[in-house]
């Protein structure tokens, strides 16, 4: 199930609380009434379609418009999760077509896993997969790699480790600030917590933030966004406590940050991402539960993040429907993959 051909989406606000500027900021921010003003998006479903596939688990897709128009989508495939099999593989839809390709490896250390892709075009033209090369069975014995490609995604340059750290990882896309440095959202696998990576010299070198420690329920796998006044806006998953989606705000370029939870917003442990509009909106894509990596739904903010409308489902059936990437290409249209039972890539299309 999901969208209906050119509905109108009403999506009804619930109003949060303010965080106080502290480093910490673990009040609730359910405690006001749901505003009385609802979002109107006009969206009509253009699709949803599976991405070929020619291995029996796939997971964890990132998806972008590349320079020249073409959707290029990542993910990581093999027989099971952490399995040495585990690669990653690309595929393509070409500007103007309907249908992806079949899917070509694009990273692969042989007996060891490969996993969570990062895609991400630079103003350049030049297209950066960043993935997690493990050299152990767990996510803890893992660096964050880089690839490169000039050519569209044709071809790609050697891996290198990009930041020089174990126990490192990654999930969802590269903020371009407006001062023009990059944020790599991440998260440390041993503490679970939440962690940003800033490059000044467009990703030659990164140097890490501090940790976004929480006790009362960790967070992890940050998506990340710059607000109108330059303020950073980040949306967590948590792992244990309440199961209720982490909240970061930063206005020092991401040094520090005020963090709480939002009960309006549940989270079952489960990957989200988080885009800016090009009406100013912010949009979520999760899933709006505390127990069940289903249904996949959207969730807009018109107000930088400070109320957030009840969620509408894009997929509902039996899990999991769940760790959603998402982008809006330049002809408006919204583009998000998800991981549909670990058996393959789904991928949806919203237009205005």
């Amino acid at each position: 199930m999901g969208l209906t051909p050119n509905c109108a989406i009403i999506l009804v606000l619930a109003t949060g609380a303010a965080c106080r500027p502290t480093d910490q900021c673990n009040t609730t921010a359910g405690d006001a009434s749901p505003s009385a003003q609802p979002v109107e998006l006009n969206l009509k479903m253009v699709s949803v379609s599976p991405i070929p596939t020619t291995y029996p688990y796939n997971h964890a897709s990132s998806i972008i418009e590349s320079p020249d128009g073409d959707l290029l989508c990542a993910w990581g495939a093999g027989t099971t999760e952490l399995a040495p099999d585990q690669l990653i593989v690309l595929s393509r839809r070409k500007l103007g077509e309907s249908e992806w390709t079949a899917p070509v490896i694009v990273a692969d250390r042989p007996d060891q896993p490969d996993a969570n892709p990062v895609l991400f075009a630079d103003d350049a033209g030049t297209i950066h997969l960043y993935y997690v090369e493990m050299f152990g069975p767990s996510f803890c014995l893992g660096r964050v790699m880089e690839r490169v490609s000039t050519d569209n995604a044709a071809t790609w340059s050697a891996p290198r480790d990009a930041l020089g750290a174990v126990c490192t990882m990654i999930r969802n896309h590269v903020l371009v600030a407006k001062d023009g440095r990059w944020v790599l959202p991440a998260y440390q696998q041993a503490i679970y917590q939440s962690q940003f990576w800033v490059s000044a010299d467009r990703g030659q070198t990164w140097s890490a933030t501090a940790p976004l420690l929480t006790l009362t329920a960790n967070n992890l796998q940050p998506a990340v966004v710059e607000l109108a006044d330059g303020s950073f806006y980040a949306l967590m998953r948590t792992s244990g406590g309440n199961n209720e989606t982490w909240e970061g705000r930063s206005s020092d370029s991401g040094k520090s940050w005020q963090v709480k939870q939002r009960p309006e917003l549940p989270n079952p442990n489960s990957g989200l991402d988080l885009i800016r509009l090009a009406t100013g909106h912010l949009l979520m894509v999760h899933n709006p539960s505390k127990t069940e990596r289903t249904p996949l739904s959207i969730t807009v903010s018109p107000d930088e993040g400070v109320n957030w409308s009840a969620p509408f489902h894009i997929a509902e059936g039996p899990p999991q429907l769940s760790y959603p990437s998402a982008c809006q290409a330049r002809n408006g249209q919204i583009h998000i993959t998800y991981s549909d039972r670990l058996e393959r890539i789904t991928h949806a299309v919203l237009t205005p």
